[in-house]
């Protein structure tokens, strides 16, 4: 992937060692004081460094970010303390935005609002909204009406916020949009680096009032979902008997480092032409379009029965990034076919949307096994 590095990342002092040891910390301060959540913290923890393409609205017409990424699993298992944790030891700021059905597009992006000094002088000032953070945490977003939703997709997709009326900074350049979200924390600065993660939560139960299917252009802005089971019963007797109530999170990096780590991995780790084909053939495997899938094959029968929408081509370059940090961590310099084996589900199953009446029967994930048995994959060289 050809980017240009962004103004401000130094790469002399990164190494393979280096990264690894920037992970662990995270990992090690993340996970401190929470019990039984050691695999899906653990995967948060590699795919901070995860760079995904998106449209950039301020700069070049396409740039690479951070993933988005969502939770996948019932109340109360740590989502949000595991959320809360990463943002400490990385010093990054965080916000958690409660999904409710009253929610207005003001509510999580800002707007001019009309101040009065000591003076009685008026003028008209941009309040920023909790958008305007490192990492936001969307709890139950699917409680959230259509129209916010689709004011925290164009969010998600061009890291940046256009207001209703032109913004006017100190220096009274007008600002049609504003980037989310500069290091400095200063969101008139278009020149610093940026670091922008939407973590989100599901209401599982979709039959509550309330709650709103997610649309697919949501979807399909989320990198990768991670599923976080109930604690074993053993870890369970541990919750009750330990307290998270007063522990301190240390800081051991900050997004500066963090960014410098994500652009040496994008830039070193190599995706090898066998998983290129592999990657590909599986995602065009999950649509059910007689153009796509020969619906007279054992695999075309199986997707016009059980899939209504298949991921699309957008998800080549999510699932790629997923793979080629999966790869670095495994020790290999060279994204492998098994690479991209291990992160798919993770990537493509929240984008699947089953044919009509088959939710009632089975799952999306029992559907994505058997397109995975069902696409071959290529021995390693």
């Amino acid at each position: 992937m050809n980017y240009n590095l962004p103004q401000g990342i130094d790469l002399s002092q990164i190494t393979a060692d280096y990264i690894r040891n920037v992970r662990n910390k995270i990992y090690e301060q993340t996970i401190r004081w929470l019990i039984g959540l050691e695999k899906p913290l653990g995967l948060l923890t590699e795919d901070l460094f995860i760079l995904v393409p998106y449209s950039d609205e301020i700069g070049s017409i396409k740039s690479v970010g951070q993933p988005h990424i969502m939770f996948r699993g019932g109340t109360g298992i740590g989502k949000t303390d595991g959320s809360k944790s990463l943002a400490k030891s990385i010093k990054a700021n965080f916000k958690v935005i409660q999904g409710t059905p009253d929610l207005l597009p003001y509510d999580i992006l800002g707007g001019q609002v009309m101040i009065e000094n000591a003076k009685g002088e008026r003028r008209v000032q941009f309040k920023p909204g909790p958008i305007f953070n490192h990492i936001i945490l969307i709890d139950e977003g699917n409680r959230m009406p259509p129209r916010t939703k689709s004011a925290l997709i164009q969010a998600m997709e061009e890291r940046a916020i256009s207001p209703k009326s032109d913004y006017i900074d100190d220096s009274e350049q007008v600002m049609p949009t504003l980037p989310l979200f500069p290091l400095s924390g200063d969101y008139n600065d278009i020149k610093s680096p940026r670091f922008f993660m939407v973590l989100l939560t599901e209401n599982i139960f979709g039959e509550e009032e309330g709650s709103y299917p997610n649309p697919m252009a949501e979807l399909d802005r989320i990198t990768l979902t991670i599923p976080i089971d109930r604690p074993t019963l053993e870890e369970e007797k541990k919750i009750r008997a330990a307290t998270v109530i007063g522990k301190k999170i240390e800081q051991v990096t900050d997004l500066q480092e963090v960014l410098a780590c994500a652009h040496w991995i994008n830039m070193h780790v190599e995706t090898s032409s066998m998983a290129s084909d592999y990657l590909t053939r599986l995602l065009r495997n999950t649509d059910p379009n007689p153009k796509v899938t020969d619906p007279n094959t054992l695999l075309g029968k199986f997707l016009k029965e059980n899939v209504a929408v298949g991921a699309s081509p957008r998800v080549n370059f999510h699932l790629e990034a997923a793979a080629r940090v999966r790869s670095f961590f495994d020790g290999s310099m060279e994204v492998r076919p098994e690479h991209v084996k291990e992160v798919a589900g993770n990537v493509i199953v929240h984008r699947l949307v089953l044919a009509p009446g088959k939710e009632y029967t089975t799952t999306k994930e029992i559907v994505f096994e058997e397109i995975l048995a069902m696409t071959e994959q290529p021995k390693w060289r």
